[in-house]
């Protein structure tokens, strides 16, 4: 019985230790939202560089939260940056004046903000997206870590 619940214990650790599958990350915008972007637009807009979407409205960027795996895929596949590199950057343009975009708890609260806001862009898991937001970008999915 007692070797039994080891190996249980074992393999829940083990599980544990193993990093999180990365899933396809999908852009999206408010549904009347007609734009197209690359990365690179799509960077300037995360790192508040870029602030207006064509025609002049201002561009409402939303975040996961900090600790989110999703927010860590987005900021390595878009910004070639990790989150503790992006708080450094952050807390130099606070002095600027330059806030970070809002952050939101999940998904489906981005994809409902996003739904709601015709100024905003978010990124959601493509498994939760529906008919209420528009893609603009599919993000690649980021290489496993070589096998030793």
């Amino acid at each position: 019985m007692r070797a039994r619940a080891s190996a249980r214990v074992a393999a829940l650790l083990i599980s544990l230790a193993e990093p999180l599958a990365a899933e396809e990350l999908v852009v999206i915008v408010h549904p009347t939202r007609d734009v197209s972007l690359g990365i690179d637009q799509l960077a300037q807009i995360y790192l508040k560089q870029r602030g207006r979407w064509p025609g002049g409205d201002p561009i409402v960027p939303v975040n996961r939260e900090s600790t989110s795996a999703v927010r860590s895929q987005f900021a390595s596949a878009v910004l070639g940056q990790t989150p503790q590199q992006l708080a450094v950057y952050w807390n130099r343009q606070y002095f600027h004046g330059v806030q970070p975009p809002a952050t939101l708890a999940s998904d489906e609260a981005v994809k409902r903000f996003v739904a709601s806001e015709p100024r905003a862009i978010g990124y959601i898991r493509a498994q939760v997206l529906d008919a209420s937001v528009r893609i603009v970008l599919r993000l690649p999915e980021p290489s496993p870590p070589p096998r030793r």
